[in-house]
């Protein structure tokens, strides 16, 4: 597996992700949103079946590295700017079977690469509130997205907000604090010890046959995800 993580994040992850043989493209700041997520992958780019979509302030960083590896990249078409909701056009969570996307802060560039089942959500940092746990299931400590899941058909775990680190911020979110690096496996960045939820976070996972993969010492904390190139 290959994953879009910011290289901000290099020094605290890239050991423990290497030891389980997976690779990872280190993704440069992203100038155009606040300098506190500036590293955040799910801020930068949306993949979807080999489609690869940009934000401007990245895109001219990667443009050839994506493309030698054979994948089609376009730059977005909006501008973004370091306050919500002007940051969140790639924002999107495709978990295989469903999509969570806000349609109205959603870059145009996003519409023609959509799949599944499409889930309208009012949260623009939608891929960063929902950990993706399989195809049908997430976890989330937003209300709206938990509503919207809901009535979708999605099995989702519904957590106290807060409790994960984000620098700068009061709290991160699970979704940003977390990634799948295979089928049955969820990786956090950090210990859920201390969490609220920790013991229902890991019988969910249980009930979905995924096991969790710890990767650092430290607390959990929100690093804006990691974005799968199939």
């Amino acid at each position: 597996m290959t994953l879009l993580i910011g290289k901000r994040y290099e020094p605290e992850l890239a050991q423990s992700l290497g030891a389980q043989g997976i690779e990872v493209i280190w993704l440069p700041d992203n100038k155009d949103v606040d300098p506190r997520l500036a590293g955040h992958a799910d801020l930068s780019v949306f993949v979807s079946d080999g489609h690869v979509i940009a934000a401007k302030g990245v895109y001219p960083t990667i443009v050839n590295l994506l493309t030698n590896r054979g994948y089609t990249i376009n730059e977005a078409k909006w501008e973004q700017r370091p306050k919500y909701p002007d940051d969140v056009g790639l924002c999107v969570c495709a978990t295989g079977k469903y999509t969570l996307y806000a349609p109205k802060t959603m870059d145009p560039a996003v519409a023609p690469l959509l799949h599944g089942k499409l889930v309208p959500v009012n949260q623009g940092y939608a891929r960063c509130a929902a950990a993706i746990v399989d195809d049908h299931s997430i976890i989330t400590a937003d209300a709206g997205v938990l509503r919207a899941v809901k009535n979708a058909g999605m099995d989702v775990l519904d957590i106290a907000a807060g409790h994960i680190e984000l620098k700068g911020y009061d709290h991160g979110f699970i979704g940003g604090a977390s990634f799948k690096i295979n089928n049955n496996t969820v990786a956090f960045t950090g210990k859920l010890t201390g969490h609220p939820d920790e013991g229902r976070i890991y019988d969910f996972l249980a009930k979905h046959s995924q096991k969790a993969l710890i990767l650092t010492d430290r607390p959990i904390f929100d690093i804006g995800g990691a974005i799968a190139l199939p």
